[in-house]
């Protein structure tokens, strides 16, 4: 068994640099909250007549930048994202949807260039569910138009359930761990919560491949309001409370530096920096979504038009 005693020197190589995501300054969301104000009171907003709902399918990557990665977003560690939802268009300029997604998102020491933070050697993967409610203004109003760019922006609530893979390559859930002392005696440490709030915002581009189908290339980060996506965000707990209350697989999960040749073979101390609490974990998705209208009022509109006023009818099929 692990010897949670450790000696009276402290553990140097703990109190190093933990790896500190890069932080996305407040004025970004300012600068998208103008610009889609902006687009929404230009000129041409709400002249159109016309209303579509679509339904929807996408499939992309999806990316988790947290303590388990370095600051730098790179696509390293890309896993597959697919979804599903609807999208109301009540003119040419804004749409509305709501979407289902499903992605993995995972991370590990091994990659850090960081020091201190490969002596840490934890590693990560969860599976996420998002349900999204969206707002969507088009930059650009014209119908005969292949492609047009897009900003975008909502809230979702998602789910995730972080686990590792211990010494002999067996999947462990994370969280009933309470690998940071969370829900310990005494601890003062609450449970993790979940699910959790985040806010998509982004961009994209829509190409109008025929009359009615489109495809949206898009690009959002999700901004999250939680650090423990990859269960790492706070300090070590006791080691003896742990190893009391939830056994030796939890003590052994908490703290793997001593798995790695010259490892410190001794618990850290209690309150021994795990992760950084003072930044929160993102993840971001690159989707290529497909379109289809389930309802298409524009589109009747522009044949009683083309019959009673126009000279030339400005769709093929």
């Amino acid at each position: 068994m692990r010897n949670t005693d450790r000696p009276t020197e402290p553990d140097r190589h703990m109190h190093g640099r933990v790896n500190t995501p890069v932080k996305r300054p407040a004025a970004g969301f300012a600068a998208l909250a103008c610009l889609s104000a902006f687009c929404c009171l230009g000129p041409g907003f709400g002249k159109t007549m016309g209303q579509t709902l679509y339904m929807a399918a996408s499939a992309g990557a999806s990316n988790y930048q947290g303590e388990l990665k370095d600051g730098v977003v790179t696509t390293r560690g890309s896993r597959l994202a697919l979804g599903a939802g609807l999208q109301y268009s009540p003119n040419e300029r804004v749409a509305f949807g709501t979407e289902l997604h499903s992605a993995m998102l995972g991370g590990s020491d091994r990659y850090n260039t960081f020091y201190f933070a490969r002596r840490r050697n934890l590693h990560f993967d969860t599976r996420v569910w998002e349900w999204s409610l969206s707002a969507r203004v088009n930059l650009l109003v014209d119908r005969e138009s292949a492609a047009i760019p897009y900003l975008t922006a909502g809230l979702a609530l998602f789910k995730v359930d972080p686990f590792t893979t211990d010494p002999s390559g067996e999947r462990v859930y994370l969280q009933p761990l309470s690998t940071e002392g969370q829900g310990l005696t005494g601890s003062g440490v609450p449970p993790h919560r979940n699910p959790n709030l985040s806010i998509p915002f982004g961009g994209g581009l829509e190409l109008r491949l025929t009359r009615r189908l489109r495809l949206d290339i898009e690009l959002a980060s999700r901004k999250t309001f939680t650090d423990h996506i990859d269960d790492v965000g706070n300090t070590y707990p006791d080691g003896g409370l742990l190893l009391a209350e939830r056994g030796a697989r939890a003590l052994e999960l908490s703290y793997r530096g001593d798995e790695l040749p010259g490892g410190e073979p001794f618990f850290p101390e209690a309150g021994t920096p795990r992760g950084n609490p003072k930044t929160k974990d993102w993840y971001i998705f690159l989707l290529f979504r497909l379109r289809y209208p389930l309802f298409d009022r524009s589109y009747r509109y522009d044949r009683i038009n083309h019959i009673f006023r126009s000279p030339s009818w400005p769709y093929g099929g």
